[in-house]
């Protein structure tokens, strides 16, 4: 009966997959240059996408994301590393944190007048570079949605804007941007306490779900027409039957597949960015002539950093 009810085989509630098309099409409105999401790319734990470099790993992850996503270079982005993330917003400017226990990061935006603003991310430094990774593509999905029309409509009080709803939403965001298997990845991880003991840690609980995630990274892989095995290699093997059963759903949606891989964009990017269509072409920085072996930053196919296990 349930099978009936969800279809046979699917991964994700038909009311999940539904929320995932509708808010893919509101993002391709806002922040592609075309149809098909062009000049966008599937992130991966690679050289190619994450070379090494020397000094401080996060800040170097940071600057290789904000470049990916398309943001412009003289847009003030400050991330700072801090222990305990902060709790009230710095000289009353705009201030995002969610609710969720998880929660390793926050985003605030300081406007000034006649200058861009200054857009501060505060991460927790104990975080390893895949961590760090899914952070940033997590925060700078805010900066994006700032930048976006109808965002000054929501971000007022009284708006109704759903906190955790509104999280959601903004995981759904990097992965439209290409994060999706970073995002993955940390979804859900072990934990080994200084004791000993060992549990699950359902990192950045209050966003998407695990299956929701990777059925949203199976869904931008289907509107750019980039095959399931390009991802299996780079996601966790337990995710990888995950990622299979997500390719089945979504081959019973070719035709709204298709229908949103022609969408226009309604509005269009702005022009300090993020925006698909304008990303390079070429690896964000040369690698390392060193080659393979120098690459270093601590990012491997398993999904695995510094700080974490694998489950």
């Amino acid at each position: 009966m349930l099978g009936a009810l969800f279809g046979r085989g699917s991964l994700v509630d038909p009311l999940v997959a539904d929320w995932q098309f509708d808010g893919f099409a509101w993002l391709i409105d806002h922040f592609s240059t075309g149809p098909g999401l062009p000049g966008s790319e599937l992130w991966r734990p690679v050289p190619e996408h994450f070379p090494a470099a020397p000094g401080d790993l996060a800040a170097h992850l940071f600057e290789i994301v904000r470049r990916q996503y398309g943001f412009a270079d003289h847009l003030l982005f400050e991330p700072v590393a801090v222990d305990v993330l902060p709790t009230e917003p710095l000289d009353g400017g705009g201030f995002i944190e969610s609710d969720a226990e998880a929660a390793c990061a926050t985003y605030q935006r300081l406007d000034r007048d006649g200058l861009p603003p200054r857009e501060l991310i505060y991460y927790d430094e104990a975080m390893g570079a895949t961590d760090l990774v899914a952070t940033f593509a997590h925060e700078l999905a805010h900066a994006a949605h700032q930048r976006a029309p109808e965002w000054a409509e929501l971000n007022v009080p009284g708006s109704g804007l759903d906190l955790e709803l509104y999280e959601l939403f903004t995981d759904l965001t990097a992965v439209y941007f290409g994060y999706g298997l970073f995002l993955a990845n940390t979804r859900h991880d072990v934990v080994v306490g200084a004791n000993g003991w060992a549990g699950a840690d359902v990192f950045g609980a209050g966003y998407l779900p695990e299956n929701d995630l990777v059925f949203a990274t199976a869904l931008f892989m289907s509107l750019k027409g980039i095959p399931e095995g390009a991802a299996v290699p780079h996601l966790k093997p337990r995710l990888r039957k995950t990622l299979n059963r997500a390719f089945r759903q979504l081959d019973r949606e070719r035709d709204r597949i298709r229908r949103l891989r022609a969408r226009r964009p309604a509005h269009g990017p702005d022009p300090d960015g993020p925006r698909l269509g304008d990303c390079l072409p070429e690896p964000v920085y040369p690698f390392p002539e060193a080659g393979a072996e120098a690459y270093s930053a601590g990012i491997n196919p398993a999904g695995m950093s510094v700080r974490r296990g694998s489950p």
